[in-house]
């Protein structure tokens, strides 16, 4: 039984794009492993889960608010754990299915507002949280995280360089709305 050509992996494809994705998946399972690790009680693995607990508080400074596995907590918050599932699952449905690219805005000014959208709810619980105004717990956390670790993979798509058949479209770009015909030619000066 052959693989999908998407999961395959050959020789030619070890590249940015296979180094980007296996980060991804690490990026999901890590935070995963850990509290398994340390749960098995043989010395290599508890060694391996203290080395990654140690780079979790390094990165995330919430881990009393981490979900666990097990009885053990998570290396990261929910909010983190949330945003490295957000960027599992809206890679995958953007580079193997049809589902976001087809919707993604073309516009970067409209993309770049849906991913300040997306990073809004993020942004609002951490700030009422810092200001002692709101409490939150991991259940609120964790689909802010999500949310904002989709934003992480529509992100490099404001600076990468845009195919030339979409520079063209984009300097050609239709209005959002239409001025009425006496508001055009006023603001055109005829």
């Amino acid at each position: 039984m052959a693989l999908p050509k998407n999961l395959s992996i050959h020789r030619n494809h070890c590249n940015r794009r296979l180094v980007g994705k296996v980060t991804v998946v690490f990026v999901f399972l890590g935070p995963i492993l850990v509290p398994l690790l340390w749960s098995s009680g043989v010395p290599l693995f508890m060694d391996i889960a203290d080395f990654s607990w140690n780079i979790g508080q390094a990165i995330c400074a919430h881990t009393e608010k981490s979900f666990t596995i097990g009885g053990e907590p998570m290396m990261v918050c929910a909010r983190c754990f949330g945003a490295c599932t957000g960027l599992l699952v809206t890679s995958l449905l953007y580079y193997y299915t049809g589902l976001l690219r087809a919707r993604l805005p073309r516009n970067r000014l409209h993309l770049a507002t849906l991913i300040a959208l997306l990073f809004m709810p993020w942004l609002i619980d951490s700030a009422l949280q810092r200001l002692d105004l709101w409490q939150t717990d991991m259940w609120l956390m964790f689909p802010t995280g999500f949310l904002g670790g989709s934003a992480l993979v529509f992100a490099p798509f404001l600076f990468s360089p845009l195919p030339e058949k979409e520079v063209q479209a984009e300097d050609k770009l239709e209005p959002d709305f239409y001025l009425p015909e006496a508001v055009h030619e006023l603001a055109i000066g005829k």
